[in-house]
């Protein structure tokens, strides 16, 4: 708040005024830490629940992929239901027509018995009538001894593979058994995890909704408090403005009486200031220093030195920012961030008005004549109050906070008109 010097004592309401601000700026400091407090909370429960949702999320990828693995399984389950069902319809056609070969094999057998010549081929051969018959005799021996050696064979062939086929049966039918265990493993596996996960984020989420009400509230209780404080300000200015106006026309009506006592034998006019218009309320407590001030400060309007040393960047803008869903703060000013050792420097002439400290850090008011630029946030002063200083003139350091930035908070006023400092300054 801008102090202005004026004459006199104050007055009750002004000193009870007084005794409010401060009451209010103390309730103000305790809500800020509240804030700061809660905001630290809430920015630890968003990163807590960012990361719980990045693993639900990846337990959704893994959940998906996972499902699409167990449906693969399913249609290999039923692929192999089919195999199985071909090979046993397979398994019992060979065993059917083994069956059948060995019958008849058999059979071939039993006949072949009761028959001495046919069991020994030379024999058969030489009991013929003729050499013809003979030479017929041995190569019908010889072809049925081949069949019988080839009927056997086949049987035997068939054995065989009948006896792989049950054994690729047997194979198949244990794949698919551990498969279905697959699936079910898989299935109550992802979802134990998944519902672990999301009952993580939904209470995290929770929490971080209680935190932004919180949040909200006392965001709210800060509002309004520097709405009262902004009101009181606007009172005691106007009240300094016009214990000001009554002191510079009591000085004008002294003037006035000792010049008109030094021409009043000479018949002259009234001076011109007499008959001259009033000035606007907004002026008449400027002087004309203040008015060479505000002039020149008006004409570089957009091209005045930023208020903080070294490379920066901004980091709140003038108005309402948003810090979290549904939370948004009123900023007064413009926040700067700079590199460690970062100063702030006025922005044009003018004077100190005001050094006070606030909620562990300093701030500094510079009057420009009827503006005021505030520069809050500082570690150090190097400056006092009523010093002259010129624009690029340092101020103070600026303060490192919990998260070891340097931080700026700069407003710019024009009596208790709140400014956009970026329609001010430079680049």
């Amino acid at each position: 708040m801008l102090a202005l010097q004026l004459p006199g004592p104050y007055s009750p309401s002004l000193s009870a005024q007084t005794k409010q601000i401060n009451s209010l700026k103390q309730q103000r400091q305790q809500i800020e830490k509240g804030i700061k407090k809660k905001q630290g909370e809430l920015q630890q429960t968003r990163h807590a629940a960012g990361k719980k949702q990045q693993t639900v999320d990846f337990m959704e990828v893994q959940l998906n992929e996972r499902l699409a693995f167990i449906h693969r399984l399913e249609g290999e389950i039923d692929s192999l239901d089919k195999h199985i069902d071909t090979l046993t319809a397979e398994v019992a056609r060979l065993d059917s027509q083994l069956q059948a070969r060995r019958q008849r094999y058999t059979r071939s057998l039993r006949l072949s018995r009761p028959s001495t010549s046919l069991r020994s081929p030379l024999l058969f051969a030489l009991t013929a009538n003729s050499f013809s018959q003979a030479m017929r005799r041995a190569r019908y021996a010889r072809e049925y001894a081949a069949g019988e050696r080839a009927a056997g064979l086949r049987v035997m062939e068939q054995q065989d593979y009948l006896r792989s086929l049950k054994n690729k049966l047997l194979r198949a039918k244990q794949q698919r058994s551990g498969t279905v265990q697959e699936i079910i493993w898989q299935r109550k596996q992802l979802t134990t995890d998944h519902a672990v996960a999301a009952a993580g984020v939904a209470k995290l989420k929770r929490q971080a909704r209680d935190i932004e009400k919180n949040v909200a509230e006392q965001t709210k209780k800060l509002n309004a408090l520097n709405k009262k404080i902004d009101e009181l300000v606007a009172i005691e200015v106007e009240k300094a403005r016009r214990r000001a106006e009554a002191e510079a026309r009591r000085r004008r009506e002294a003037e006035e009486r000792r010049r008109r006592e030094q021409t009043a034998a000479q018949n002259t006019k009234k001076p011109a200031t007499q008959s001259a218009k009033p000035s606007k309320p907004s002026e008449k407590w400027l002087t004309a220093e203040d008015k060479k001030l505000n002039g020149s400060l008006v004409q570089n309007k957009g091209r005045l030195p930023v208020p903080i040393t070294g490379p920066y960047r901004l980091y709140r803008r003038f108005g309402l920012n948003r810090i979290a869903p549904g939370v948004t703060l009123d900023n007064k000013g413009v926040h700067y961030i700079g590199q460690s050792g970062a100063r702030a420097r006025s922005i044009w002439d003018g004077e100190v008005s005001t050094i006070f400290e606030m909620a562990g850090s300093k701030h500094v008011l510079v009057r420009h004549g009827s503006y005021i630029s505030v520069y809050s946030g500082l570690s150090s002063v190097i400056v006092h109050k009523g010093q002259k200083i010129s624009a690029r003139d340092i101020i103070g350091t600026v303060a490192t906070d919990d998260e070891g930035r340097q931080i700026l908070q700069f407003q710019l006023r024009h009596e208790t008109s709140k400014l956009n400092p970026e329609q001010w300054i430079g680049r």
